[in-house]
């Protein structure tokens, strides 16, 4: 357990996880953190509602109740974590045919544990923002906002529950609203009839909150604006399941900007050597870019995945977001390429355990055409949620000569 700073008062955190992974993010806070309680509360499948699908809708996230004194850095720390925020309430039984359900949401913010939730946030904001809350005491007039991620069938819209949320706090607290500039985020998470709620512990400045989930701050990327990007906290979830060891040389063959061997790289204290590759110029210039925002050991190069320019069983690990073929290309034009990536993974991988962990959305594709294109070993698979779509993780083992 690393404790680098004095222990802190004990506080109650609604941890946000990759749907799916929630044991490794478990395994990083006892690795890391204090431990006096720790509980995952996702969602679970119920057979009573076969049509609720746990793994799709951007409020199906990993949930994980945590409660530590380890210092609000240390919190803020885990790599493995989408989201950190001071728990408020949750319950499994929401009203959603008819409109009570948000009066039932309202009633248990009104009745949250505030003196908790506040002085755990305010400890957070004073280290993020000392120049807005300097003062050890609480402010007694913080600007704030109210938001919901809501997926599911309901009598009622998001906004209604964002502004419960508002007229709550407005008659307990007296407070202002401010949607743009508010220095603390009340968020709601509804799925179905499962409701999870807390203050956010980031820093409103950064506008983490400007989408219906979280997006996670990427500050060693210089140009992160691309087709899509990978959430840090997946990578470092991936990496993990590859399971790599010090020396090892990663690859990420379909790289876009570089999350992955950035990640790769910072995640390991560049123990591996993370090298990435994509076909388009464009991608691979926001790659280079990214890669020297700090010296790290990782790579970029300009290359067709299909015909890589490295010679054969000389990668430790492949960590790859493959193509989903939504937004660029399409699903049936992925049936013909990732047979083609396989072989070359397949041919550049080291014999007897080289490993390559693929996530992807295209499940009969990637079982159909790609699996049987070279002869992996495959040791798991693994549903997760990744931006509201349930996607599937592969890891593969080559087994075989090179």
């Amino acid at each position: 357990m690393a404790m680098a700073d004095k222990a802190a008062p004990l506080g109650t955190y609604l941890v946000l996880a990759l749907r799916g992974l929630e044991s490794l993010v478990v395994e990083e806070i006892q690795a890391t953190l204090q431990v006096d309680e720790l509980q995952v509360c996702s969602v679970e499948a119920d057979p009573q509602q076969p049509h609720v699908n746990v793994f799709q809708g951007e409020a199906a996230v990993g949930r994980i109740l945590l409660r530590t004194r380890s210092p609000p850095r240390a919190v803020r720390s885990l790599r493995s974590a989408q989201a950190i925020l001071a728990f408020l309430t949750s319950s499994d039984d929401i009203v959603t045919s008819d409109k009570s359900g948000v009066d039932q949401v309202a009633g248990l913010i009104a009745d949250a544990d505030w003196t908790s939730a506040l002085e755990l946030w305010h400890a957070h904001m004073r280290e993020l923002r000392p120049d807005r809350f300097p003062d050890a005491s609480l402010p007694s007039r913080p600007l704030f906002r109210g938001s919901c991620v809501r997926d599911g069938r309901h009598a009622f819209q998001s906004v209604d529950i964002a502004g419960e949320i508002g007229a709550v706090l407005i008659e307990r607290f007296g407070w202002q609203v401010d949607l743009v500039k508010c220095d603390l985020e009340v968020v709601c998470l509804l799925f179905h009839r499962h409701m999870i709620a807390g203050i956010a512990l980031s820093n409103p400045a950064d506008g983490l909150y400007k989408n219906r989930i979280v997006n996670e701050p990427r500050p060693f990327l210089a140009d992160s604006k691309y087709v899509s990007t990978l959430r840090p906290s997946t990578a470092y979830l991936m990496l993990q399941l590859a399971r790599y060891e010090p020396g090892d040389v990663v690859l990420d063959s379909m790289c876009g900007v570089g999350t992955i061997p950035i990640c790769s790289a910072d995640f390991s204290s560049n123990e591996v050597f993370a090298l990435g590759g994509e076909l388009d110029a464009l991608p691979v210039e926001k790659a280079g870019r990214n890669a020297r925002t700090a010296p790290r050991l990782t790579d970029v190069c300009q290359w067709d995945s299909t015909r890589l320019p490295l010679r054969s069983a000389t990668v430790d690990r492949v960590v790859i977001d493959l193509p989903f073929g939504n937004r660029c290309s399409n699903p049936r034009a992925m049936s013909k390429v990732y047979p083609k990536v396989m072989k070359e993974l397949y041919r550049v991988l080291r014999p007897h355990g080289g490993r390559a962990v693929l996530l992807t959305t295209l499940r009969k594709t990637f079982q159909n055409a790609a699996l049987q294109a070279a002869p992996f070993t495959l040791l798991q698979t693994l549903e997760v949620s990744i931006g509201g779509m349930s996607c599937c993780i592969y890891v593969l083992e080559k087994r075989g000569a090179a």
